[in-house]
């Protein structure tokens, strides 16, 4: 649900103002009454609702690379639907996430679950570090025109979205203690539950621009892959979710975090062609199509 709202957003984002071209406010009203992009959003949020009620039910390291397998209908719609031409660097990098994320579901088999817990410390260390990452990432990417700008924005998207399946995590298990000790009302007053509400708005934002300046078939698998590891890391590391106990296995988990790591760093580092897209993002053939309707316009 998630990827395939993906494929139907970069649809409509050519056809929608580049964002941060002019006034936010008639940003946002050209894109609120486009009725296939608010479409889009509902089909989103509701693959997000879903995934939401699975991260409190299951582990983090085991939700988020189910969550990715969705990568694969992405690039088909974008192959087939979008008419975007993946080079051998985009088909390598892809190809090394979904070998990665296969090796992790194969090394989560006949391991064990356990009671939610976690060190605060080491949880804090990681959100705040990973938050430093997604601000450098964002710093430097949208004032950048063309080359790796949707790249760095999809990277610190992709952080964003991550912490956000820690903090469901948390809002879950924060809620439920606030709720049966002191009542609804102060169940609410969790912090948790708010940033969960807060932070979506953020990524939706810098989704956009990463796919209106970029390709879907790079920025999505960046953004998916960044935003799978860090769950991945502060899932065993802070939150003592179980590792294999075979030393086959435990290789094999090791290895699967390289792979996606590996494979976002493949996609982060793609130019932008120069046949397929503008400095700016746009295709040559909406800016082409633009022009024209501002020529039999004036």
């Amino acid at each position: 649900m998630i990827n395939y709202s993906g494929y139907m957003q970069k649809r409509e984002l050519d056809k929608l103002p580049l964002i941060g071209s002019q006034r936010p406010l008639q940003t946002a009203k050209a894109f609120l009454a486009c009725r296939p992009w608010l479409e889009a959003q509902g089909l989103q949020f509701a693959g997000t609702f879903v995934k939401g009620i699975a991260v409190g039910l299951a582990p983090l390291s085991v939700v988020q690379p189910i969550n990715t397998a969705g990568i694969a209908v992405l690039a088909v719609l974008a192959i087939t639907k979008l008419g975007e031409r993946p080079s051998i660097s985009d088909w390598l990098g892809i190809g090394t996430i979904v070998v990665g994320l296969l090796m992790l579901g194969r090394s989560l088999i006949g391991v064990p679950s356990k009671a939610f817990s976690y060190n605060p410390v080491v949880l804090w260390f990681f959100v705040i570090f990973f938050f430093a990452v997604a601000g450098v990432s964002l710093f430097r990417g949208p004032p950048k025109k063309g080359e790796q700008a949707p790249n760095l924005i999809a990277v610190g998207s992709g952080v964003l979205v991550g912490i956000t399946a820690v903090l469901i995590k948390l809002a879950w298990n924060d809620f439920g203690s606030r709720f049966w000790l002191h009542g609804f009302r102060h169940a609410l007053a969790s912090p948790f539950i708010w940033m969960v509400f807060f932070l979506p708005f953020i990524t939706l934002i810098l989704d956009q621009m990463a796919m209106q300046r970029g390709k879907a078939i790079v920025v999505v698998p960046i953004t998916t892959g960044m935003s799978n590891l860090i769950p991945i890391i502060i899932g065993i590391l802070a939150m003592h979710e179980p590792m294999p106990s075979s030393a086959g296995m435990f290789l094999l988990r090791l290895g699967s975090f390289v792979f996606i790591i590996g494979g976002a760093v493949i996609l982060s580092l793609r130019k932008t062609e120069e046949s397929g897209a503008r400095p700016d993002g746009r295709r040559v053939g909406s800016s082409i199509r633009q022009a024209g309707e501002e020529a039999r316009a004036s």
